[in-house]
């Protein structure tokens, strides 16, 4: 609840009047509904006068026995302003442990973080939107107490300085850094012993020909990360001072800036930041690794890395043979999966009826694979084969999932299940379903 609605809510009762002034949980926006009407009548200059005097009087008459757990503002700033430091120094003084900062600036100076921020022993949780400004990384340690930091449409322009300043942050539990613009980066170097998550995503950038990390070598030494998501342009190269033994969760949505000729050269690159990943128990992968690693897939009995760890392997494909011969060679690297999701990516659909799925054993599919989710099925032929390829040599399957794609005509969804209801099945107590796409989430594709 923005915070203006519940200053309007305390004049509906005198039991509510000062309720406001004890909120541990405030939350302002620039782009507040409330500001409409006076954005009719007044500049846009007196519209955010007024909207600063409301922080002012806030902060200000709030009570000062209770600690402010959590602020979130969407605000302007630029040189001749200081609101914005003014207010970080009074959350400061209040204890601050979580602060999530949009900030739209008009100045050309790069934005500094207050002193009193990072000598804070409070904050446990950052969140800087820059809308792609620069950020003035300081040459001194800050940030003792913080668990959770994200940086969103930032531009960074000190490498050393970045990695020095990050490196100072020894409670660091959560690391994201989102969509920002990495400056003549030779080196992203994450040295963290305590860092669970890491986010690397650059997927998305507004800069025009930002190449991301792609001339950037990413070296990480976090011994115990959970969970590690590097999406965006590839980097030129990624290095493990030691391989995350403990890693649950690994996405790799990268992609090559420059399309690459597919060869082995390049399909051994992939398959390297792979095995950097060897470890994990989910796997989730772009189109574009299957397409990257289909050279090396094509030779027969090439498993470069196994991943033993591996449950959950959940995988974006068209229907052309590059595709599926990578979905096949990674079902042979993980003798021990469980659950297999694919989503059908139907503009990657250039069906290649000549090659034919090989009708051989899996490992996994012979003795640990229990479920099977197909997602935006088109009743193809071409898809019927595919399912019937697991239901044949699915010896422990437990469930199939079939989702249709949303423009499968009912007749069509019809003709397509009494064809997978006569497909022979390995297990005997495999229980298929049929589902329409909107009965799903996000998540689940």
């Amino acid at each position: 609840m923005e915070t203006i609605d519940v200053i309007r809510a305390s004049a509906v009762s005198t039991n509510w009047r000062y309720l406001w002034a004890s909120m541990p949980h405030l939350n302002f926006s620039y782009t507040d509904f409330w500001l409409n009407p006076l954005r009719k009548e007044l500049s846009l200059t007196r519209v955010y006068e007024k909207f600063k005097d409301l922080i002012n009087w806030v902060l200000m008459a709030h009570d000062k026995s209770v600690s402010i757990q959590s602020f979130r503002l969407f605000c302007l700033n630029n040189d001749d302003d200081h609101s914005l430091y003014r207010w970080v120094n009074i959350l400061a003084q209040k204890h601050v442990r979580e602060l999530y900062l949009i900030i739209t600036s008009d100045s050309e100076k790069p934005f500094a973080l207050p002193r009193c921020l990072l000598a804070s022993d409070s904050l446990e949780v950052f969140e800087l939107d820059l809308r792609l400004c620069v950020l003035k990384i300081p040459s001194y340690a800050g940030f003792s107490g913080l668990k959770s930091l994200r940086l969103v449409n930032t531009q960074l322009l000190d490498q050393n300085l970045f990695q020095n300043f990050i490196s100072s942050c020894h409670l660091l539990e959560n690391l994201s850094l989102e969509r920002c613009v990495f400056h003549d980066f030779k080196v992203l170097d994450i040295s963290l012993r305590n860092l669970r998550k890491l986010v690397i995503d650059g997927d998305g950038c507004d800069i025009p020909f930002d190449e991301g990390l792609s001339k950037c070598e990413l070296k990480i030494a976090c011994p115990n990360l959970l969970y590690f998501d590097l999406s965006g342009p590839f980097v030129q190269s990624l290095s493990w001072d030691k391989y995350p033994s403990f890693l649950q969760t690994a996405i790799l949505f990268a992609f090559s800036y420059d399309r690459p000729e597919l060869n082995e050269e390049f399909a051994n690159f992939v398959l390297k930041i792979l095995g950097g990943v060897c470890h994990v128990e989910a796997l989730k992968l772009r189109i574009s690794i299957l397409e990257y690693i289909s050279p090396a897939a094509a030779k027969p009995g090439c498993f470069s890395t196994i991943f033993y760890n591996l449950k959950s392997l959940r995988v974006s494909t068209g229907m052309e043979k590059c595709y599926l011969q990578s979905i096949i060679y990674l079902l042979n690297c993980a003798p021990n999966l469980q659950l297999l999701s694919i989503h059908i990516d139907e503009e990657m659909c250039e069906y290649d009826y000549e090659w034919k799925i090989p009708d051989e054993a899996i490992a996994c599919l012979t003795c640990h694979l229990k479920m099977v989710k197909l997602i935006e099925v088109d009743s193809t032929d071409y898809e019927l084969e595919i399912i019937g390829f697991f239901l044949k040599h699915g010896h422990v399957l437990e469930k199939m999932i079939i989702i249709w794609h949303s423009g499968v005509q009912r007749e069509s969804q019809r003709a397509a299940i009494q064809e997978v209801m006569k497909f022979p099945r390995s297990s005997s107590y495999v229980t298929i379903t049929f589902s329409e796409l909107k009965q799903f989430g996000c998540d689940e594709l």
